[in-house]
């Protein structure tokens, strides 16, 4: 169990041996980007504590890898998730209002901001607690139906390149490396 919370070998090797098996794998750059984008698109998701699976399942959907899935989910941290959660409430909203819905009704009330969170926090995760549905409905929709399609197609495009890049870099070192083993062979 210590193992599993603060590895041995340190955090640096474990991210330095996952980088190497992501980019030097042998998969296709979309499997390997594609991958990426998924976790990256379940960050948005409030069901904090399920992104690992949810990337999983929606990598082995897109057949893409899904080492790079769980590698994306680092996306979602706590320095991001106010804004990942911030564009799915609001979208989820703007499809409520769209749906029918008025304002108010299954939505947080105006008091209910980023200012009531900040000066009175236990009060805000309260009224979260007795009215679930209000930040959680708007959210789930909007992650799964804007912010993550979104924040997917924005991250399979900015990092297809680079992916690309890194693979073909671990290609050419490894054809170096084989030549030079040749070389001191023969």
């Amino acid at each position: 169990m210590r193992e599993a919370l603060w590895p041995a070998m340190g955090w640096a090797r474990v991210f330095h041996y996952y980088r190497h098996r992501i980019f030097r794998g042998g998969d296709s750059t979309y499997r390997v980007t594609a991958g990426l984008a998924s976790g990256i698109a379940v960050s948005c998701t409030p069901f904090l504590g399920t992104h690992l699976i949810q990337s999983f399942f929606l990598a082995k959907i897109l057949r893409a890898n899904w080492v790079a899935a769980l590698a994306g989910t680092l996306w979602g941290n706590p320095w991001t998730f106010p804004f990942l959660f911030a564009a799915s409430y609001a979208s989820g909203a703007w499809l409520m209002h769209l749906g029918g819905f008025e304002d108010g009704e299954m939505m947080l009330p105006t008091h209910v901001d980023l200012e009531f969170f900040i000066d009175r926090p236990w009060d805000f995760l309260a009224y979260l607690v007795g009215h679930p549905l209000e930040l959680l409905l708007p959210m789930t929709l909007g992650s799964g139906l804007i912010a993550g399609p979104l924040f997917w197609f924005a991250a399979y495009g900015i990092l297809y390149y680079p992916v690309r890049f890194a693979q073909a870099a671990y290609a050419r070192q490894r054809i170096l490396l084989r030549r030079r083993r040749e070389d001191e062979q023969g």
